[in-house]
């Protein structure tokens, strides 16, 4: 008889141990949730979540004493209208296995489910972990204060140039980076996209000359955390021309430690290359046109200046037959 009350008690204990393994899985995954949020209303959700799971695990805790007490009580009645006075009275040994309190799940299944608990917060943690780190997204582990700018623009016969460029910093200080400011010309039209290709807030602002672009990242970047985007340029003016000499030239520095630069000059069909500076570390032909890439290193605030200058090729003038028309 006593057997039988004692499975009801297992039963209930294991009942709550799969409650607590869930809520106390859900609460690490809320908590790394409520640390990387950056709004109020997101902050608000998920501290709620938090405290909703840390209660279920205090009510189901009193739940399960409940129902011990209550399969207890029971027990003592059953034995009572059984007899359990006279079955007392056979020996000590025998009236504290009837009278005793209730065994619940041995000591070896309890340590089973402490390591189940254990393991799968765990579990969470290193899914998160590599979340907000890089494994699984754009992010990834590196030094503080790194940036990496790798960039192409193409250049038009006209001067204009389009151009894209893939950066990559490691956000630096003591909190939590949210958004950057960048400064372009105000003839030039920039968009931002993160590593998955979307599109990432921001409003502009004039700033001495120059249009300011506060971007908004699409969540906070932790201190040592490295996050990519790429950003979309288009400059109806980016290379003058004097004398039949078109000049294209750059002039860009960043506030990190340390600034690794690449990049790329695809000049019109047929240009040809007057002088460099620096001379670039390679030049080759892309798609048909003559391209040059620059590399450097910079400190912080260090600017990156290159220059290249070039003269279009001379158009021919088109063919034509003895009655004026043009020929291929």
């Amino acid at each position: 008889m006593v057997g039988a009350f004692e499975a009801k008690v297992r039963k209930a204990e294991r009942y709550l141990w799969v409650y607590m393994c869930l809520c106390c899985w859900l609460f690490v995954f809320t908590a790394f949730h409520f640390m990387q949020s950056s709004s109020t209303k997101a902050l608000l959700f998920y501290g709620i979540l938090m405290l909703v799971f840390f209660e279920t695990t205090i009510l189901i805790k009193l739940w399960y004493w409940i129902m011990n007490s209550k399969i207890s009580v029971l027990k003592a009645i059953k034995q009572i209208e059984l007899g359990g006075a006279a079955a007392a009275d056979a020996g000590p040994e025998k009236g504290k296995a009837l009278h005793g309190p209730l065994a619940g799940l041995s000591r070896r299944e309890r340590a089973v489910w402490w390591v189940v608990l254990i393991a799968g917060n765990a579990l969470v943690c290193a899914v998160k972990g590599a979340e907000f780190s890089g494994v699984a997204d754009p992010w990834d582990l590196a030094a503080s204060g790194a940036l990496t700018c790798k960039g192409c623009i193409t250049l038009a016969a006209d001067g204009s140039g389009s151009a894209v460029t893939e950066m990559s910093f490691v956000s630096g200080g003591t909190g939590a980076c949210r958004g950057f400011d960048f400064y372009s010309p105000k003839s030039a039209t920039i968009r931002f996209t993160d590593g998955r290709g979307r599109e990432m807030p921001f409003t502009t602002s004039p700033q001495n000359g120059h249009i300011c672009y506060d971007v908004r990242l699409p969540r906070p970047v932790m201190p040592g955390r490295r996050f990519s985007y790429t950003q979309f340029s288009e400059c109806p003016n980016s290379a003058t021309e004097q004398g039949g000499v078109w000049t294209y030239s750059n002039d860009v520095s960043y506030g990190y430690d340390t600034n690794d630069f690449s990049q790329t000059v695809v000049l019109p069909e047929g240009a040809e290359i007057v002088s460099a500076n620096p001379w670039p570390v390679s030049t080759f032909t892309l798609q048909g046109k003559p391209t040059v890439r620059f590399e450097a290193t910079r400190g912080r605030n260090d600017p990156f200046k290159y220059t290249v200058r070039y003269r279009l090729a001379e158009k021919r003038p088109a063919k034509s037959d003895s009655s004026g028309k043009p020929t291929n």
